[in-house]
């Protein structure tokens, strides 16, 4: 009986021994004073896709939008896709910026820079219809519209970003739209030969 009693505290001991040097390394690694342990990885490096599992494929919740562009977005771009009517140039809708920009490879942090243009876009691109260079960036302003700080600075980055990749940019105010010859002249000031 009494090796029984000693068993037990022996277990207890230990337990007590094992818990207080546990608590002593993990606060030791929350200060660096001691090195984390090395993670290992399960398999050989391969991606496993999972993608299908985790929805139903069989009956997927999609359907198509009514309206490509709605609203001021619509307005705007048949605005744009008049003026240049007969010309080199073909107008884009809604272009995202990393589809547009790429971030040079020598820059320090190029994640940090290409996080900055992913999800954003220009409400139109002008390209040249050959070859689809693009050459100028039309974005659709409203004074009607209370402009969030939120959205004058990311205005503001889009036209920075524009003009660091050697790229025109050209505001238009939809409350009172340029008629067609002014629209044109707007284009020709911005460099495009019409």
């Amino acid at each position: 009986m009494l090796q029984f009693i000693m068993l037990i505290v022996a277990v207890i001991l230990g337990k007590l021994l094992w818990d207080f040097l546990n608590d002593y390394r993990r606060k030791m690694q929350e200060t660096g004073s001691y090195p984390s342990p090395k993670k290992r990885r399960p398999g050989n490096g391969g991606v496993i896709d999972l993608s299908n599992a985790w929805i139903n494929m069989d009956d997927l919740p999609y359907r198509k939008r009514d309206n490509l562009l709605s609203g001021k977005d619509l307005v705007l771009f048949d605005l744009v896709a008049k003026g240049l009517d007969h010309s080199i140039y073909t107008p884009f809708p809604r272009v995202n910026l990393e589809d547009l920009f790429t971030v040079v490879s020598d820059v320090e942090n190029p994640s940090e820079y290409f996080n900055r243009i992913k999800n954003r876009y220009v409400d139109i691109l002008i390209c040249e219809r050959d070859g689809l260079r693009p050459v100028l960036i039309i974005i659709g302003e409203s004074n009607r519209e209370v402009r969030k700080k939120q959205q004058l600075l990311e205005d503001r980055f889009i036209r920075t970003a524009a003009e660091a990749a050697g790229l025109k940019y050209l505001p238009l105010n939809l409350n009172s739209p340029p008629d067609p010859e002014e629209l044109r002249q707007l284009f020709r000031n911005s460099g495009l030969n019409l």
